[in-house]
């Protein structure tokens, strides 16, 4: 007899099985229940988002960068100097021999000297700093460090753990009460972050924002990387959170309701930006979703 029992049991449970796999995505409510409950259901919107890259952005200490381009400068007058000098022994000792032959050498090998001496400096601020401020004429440099001494304008290094070695164009910087601030992308880097192990970027921010961004100051930043992606908002007042999973709603029919598991979607100040699982105009349930949900579950509990 027990056996026929445990059988029959076992049947039921057979038979029961498929049935409750499919209801465990779909709930059905009539009219009445559904207005009881308070369900209330709106068109999933079409939305773009941008594909950005978040990082934070560091004040550079300026000193090291001003004194290398004061090197350059004093190297420049010196190169030039003894390049003429070079020049006029040589004039000299092929004229008429007024300087000797090993003082005209001795000029040539001196000029050669500080030429290599101003070519290592100028490499320095590649090796340094980053590129993008080497391709700079010495003028312009210059001037860029003077506007940094002025307060006109700030470099910013900007380090993310996705890595930032091929950035461009311009990233936003966060300063909190201070609003934000632009900051153009001058190039990569030339020395890895020590924490993310990665190659930041080096960035420039001019205008009144330079003067809140002192050495040393941390902020977030965000730069925007590729077209973006084409999805839909799901609304903060549909998402529901159970096992470390995330769904919604959505309005099959007049009476149908499917319970959807949200994957791979990305935060947004509205709730959820998903692209994938979802389609622009479909009726979400914004609320009574934890009413929905109690009522799925309860026969689940009761079985």
């Amino acid at each position: 007899m027990r056996a026929f029992v445990r059988a029959a049991a076992l049947g039921l449970a057979l038979l029961a099985g498929p049935a409750a796999a499919q209801g465990a995505a779909l709930v059905k409510l009539d009219a009445a229940t559904q207005a009881r409950l308070g369900i209330v259901t709106a068109p999933l919107q079409a939305a773009r988002r941008s594909a950005t890259l978040r990082g934070f952005a560091r004040v550079m200490d300026p000193g090291p960068l001003a004194q290398l381009d004061s090197d350059i400068a004093t190297a420049v007058a010196a190169a030039a100097a003894s390049a003429a000098e070079a020049s006029r022994t040589r004039m000299l000792n092929a004229a008429d021999q007024t300087v000797s032959k090993q003082a005209a050498e001795a000029a040539a090998a001196q000029a050669r000297s500080d030429a290599a001496k101003l070519g290592l400096l100028r490499r320095r601020v590649a090796l340094e700093w980053s590129p993008a401020l080497a391709r700079l004429s010495d003028a312009r440099r210059s001037r860029l460090v003077a506007d940094i001494a002025a307060g006109r304008a700030a470099l910013v290094r900007i380090d993310s753990a996705s890595g930032l070695a091929r950035a461009a164009g311009t990233a936003t910087l966060d300063l909190g009460a201070g609003g934000s601030a632009r900051a153009a992308i001058l190039g990569p880097a030339r020395t890895g972050d020590p924490r993310l192990q990665s190659t930041g970027v080096l960035a420039l921010v001019r205008g009144p924002a330079a003067l809140q961004l002192g050495a040393g100051t941390v902020a977030p930043a965000t730069i925007a990387a590729g077209a973006g992606a084409q999805g839909v908002v799901l609304p903060r007042a549909a998402l529901l959170r159970t096992g470390g999973r995330t769904f919604v709603y959505i309005r099959r029919d007049a009476a149908d309701f499917e319970r959807r598991a949200v994957t791979g979607a990305l935060s947004d100040p509205d709730g959820l930006f998903a692209t994938t699982g979802f389609k622009a105009g479909e009726p979400v349930v914004v609320s009574g979703a934890g009413q929905l949900f109690a009522a799925q579950s309860a026969p689940e509990k009761a079985d």
